[in-house]
């Protein structure tokens, strides 16, 4: 029987800039090879993903209502994903812009909009009503952070739900009280969901299998260390160890890779897979759309990669 899903988090508008390895000098104009704009943010990446896999959930978030919030919102509207996105009057639309070039780590511009003040009040109540309940996007969700996050995460573990936690990077760069933050939370995580970037931060660790068992000191489930083309390595109860490469894909948009990952694990999960498998998926989900245009990236289930 299959298990429903909640996906809890920032919806925005994307824009990618490829390839960038340096600003244009002031007053100048840089010719670059490709922008793309699309839907959503990280919650809705995950959301577009399920989508194409044929997975039903339900998607929860705020836009405004400017431009960008109205093309947002039609967009997922039309897809069948809107229904519980919220539209606020008088504000703006969450955007970030990532910047891409081949040999270097992605660099990204975000203003929040009103991902600033989307706290829990904002959240329905039945948001955490599913057996799978994914909260992403934390440091993209200001208004949500802390005790609202830990109110979120807290209520679904209550309502028997599994909980998977994606923050994302820190734009403080994990100064100040981030740490241990993320850290507090994950008592009610069943699984997290870092890069291998964010593990590193997270543990002061340099090696993603150690900082993996380092974060299971804090997380009472699994912890999956996404590391690119690489794949995953994944510490779990129990001494649990799983670690899973990826196929060898020629890149085109990497940008919500990890978003796609995330999708993949839900989706096997809630067909009644065990981790590894549903992992396994994540991993083949999220290969095949980095290897896509972004205007035709999320594949459905015929057309996933084999490991």
């Amino acid at each position: 029987m299959s298990c429903s899903i909640a996906v809890i988090g920032n919806i925005q508008l994307d824009v990618l800039a490829s390839p960038v390895s340096a600003l244009p000098t002031p007053g100048g104009d840089s010719v670059i090879e490709r922008i793309a704009v699309r839907t959503a943010g990280a919650a809705g990446n995950v959301s577009l993903a399920l989508g194409a896999l044929g997975c039903p959930h339900r998607l929860f978030g705020a836009v405004g209502d400017d431009d960008a919030g109205r093309w947002v919102f039609a967009e997922l509207e039309r897809l069948g994903l809107a229904r519980d996105i919220s539209v606020v009057a008088g504000k703006a639309t969450g955007i970030s812009i990532a910047l891409e070039a081949p040999g270097r780590e992605r660099a990204f511009l975000t203003a929040h909009g009103v991902l600033s003040t989307y706290g829990i009040t904002d959240v329905p109540p039945d948001a955490c009503d599913a057996d799978l309940v994914l909260l992403t996007g934390y440091f993209s969700l200001p208004g949500l952070r802390g005790e609202g996050s830990l109110e979120i995460l807290a209520k679904a573990k209550a309502t028997g739900a599994r909980t998977f936690f994606d923050t994302g990077w820190d734009p403080g760069e994990w100064a100040g009280d981030a740490v241990s933050e993320v850290l507090g939370l994950l008592a009610h995580v069943d699984v997290f969901l870092p890069n291998e970037s964010e593990a590193f931060a997270l543990t002061g660790q340099s090696d993603p299998a150690t900082a993996a068992v380092a974060l299971t000191a804090h997380c009472p489930g699994w912890v999956v260390v996404k590391l690119g083309s690489r794949g995953l390595l994944a510490a779990g109860p129990d001494g649990a160890r799983l670690t899973i490469e990826a196929p060898v894909v020629k890149a085109i948009d990497t940008t919500g890779a990890g978003d796609s990952l995330a999708a993949g694990l839900l989706a096997g999960l809630a067909g009644g897979h065990d981790v590894a498998s549903a992992l396994a998926t994540g991993v083949r989900v999220a290969s095949t759309v980095v290897g896509r245009a972004s205007h035709h990236r999320y594949p459905s289930r015929q057309e996933l990669l084999a490991l």
